[in-house]
């Protein structure tokens, strides 16, 4: 009777052990008992050396912080995007979203109300969402960002102050459904009626490549040899526009530059832009998901994360000659 009851107990066994071996997934258990939190990261595209710099940091920072991470390439086609986080919510995997939209208007019911009514926690970056102006809009953790109006208002503050008998100016931006591009646009409307003696000729969107920069810097200048500046909101094309500057032997129009990158640095020094202001793709990202990580564990996420006033900046982010030492010595430009 005894040798029959063996292979029972057995079985009873190794059922018990698989209970208590099982594999757990995609998930680990952390040291509270929580699982792994899952988070996805939706870059407007992929395709300059600014959105790689925030992509490989974003992987970077959710496994410091024990997080699995997925990477969605928005291609700056605002549909794409739409679509990605759409597919996000309905797969049922993702316990926060950190967004850098192509569009924030068009993003604004899905990451507000849509993900959120999931349990999932947004953060946004670089682009506000719903037309919010640094904040975080409604629903969402946090807004971190340092291409507000009012920043692109202080580079046209200094345009119009050096030269102020007046002028022409041209603005070239990215895409113009994009919010740094229709931020340029609010800081040109606000700025230009105070200044009557300086004309705004154009203002043009772009893919943010050097290419199209180059073609339609080409073009402002063949038709306005008298242009006195050019201003672009990102180096990636402003590197187009001084290679059209040089190409058009146009040595007295001046251009000034959002972006900040190792070509800007190289430029202020050869003297071939005015002025940058820095960017910071690292901490931008980073600060998006610190925030979600914040939120998971129970902490306070502040609304608005402003890049102007990191600490790793000499207490201004725009970069001249005079000055750019002192960037230089905290380590920056950091793409």
């Amino acid at each position: 009777m005894k040798l029959k009851l063996i292979p029972f107990m057995l079985v009873i066994a190794l059922v018990l052990y698989g209970c208590s071996s099982a594999p757990s997934g995609n998930s680990s258990e952390s040291g509270s008992g929580s699982k792994q939190k899952r988070i996805a990261y939706f870059s407007a595209g992929a395709t300059n050396n600014y959105l790689q710099t925030g992509i490989d940091h974003a992987e970077k920072t959710a496994k410091e912080l024990g997080m699995n991470i997925d990477v969605f390439d928005g291609r700056f086609d605002p549909l794409a995007q739409l679509n990605q986080v759409q597919n996000a919510i309905t797969s049922g995997k993702y316990d926060g979203f950190v967004i850098e939209a192509v569009d924030g208007n068009q993003l604004c019911k899905i990451a507000t109300k849509d993900a959120t009514a999931k349990g999932i926690a947004v953060a946004a970056i670089n682009i506000e969402l719903c037309g919010a102006t640094d904040t975080a809009a409604e629903g969402t953790l946090t807004f971190v960002g340092g291409q507000g109006v009012e920043v692109t208002q202080n580079i046209l503050k200094k345009i119009f102050n050096d030269k102020p008998e007046g002028g022409k100016i041209v603005a070239i931006g990215g895409p113009a459904t994009g919010t740094p591009y229709l931020n340029m646009k609010k800081a040109f409307d606000i700025e230009m009626p105070k200044n009557p003696k300086w004309k705004l000729i154009g203002m043009h969107s772009t893919d943010y490549t050097a290419n199209q920069a180059f073609q339609v810097a080409q073009n402002i200048l063949q038709a306005n040899p008298d242009i006195d500046v050019i201003y672009s909101n990102y180096s990636g094309m402003t590197v187009g526009v001084v290679k059209a500057k040089k190409a058009a032997s146009n040595k007295d129009v001046k251009i000034y530059d959002f972006g900040g990158d190792k070509w800007a640095f190289d430029a202020i020094k050869k003297g071939d832009i005015q002025q940058t202001i820095i960017m910071l793709p690292k901490e931008e990202v980073q600060r998006g998901i610190e925030a979600l990580d914040n939120h998971f564990n129970g902490k306070e996420v502040q609304k608005f994360y402003d890049l102007t006033k990191e600490s790793i900046l000499p207490g201004t982010p725009y970069v001249e000659l005079d000055n750019i030492k002192d960037f230089e010595a905290k380590g920056l430009p950091e793409y």
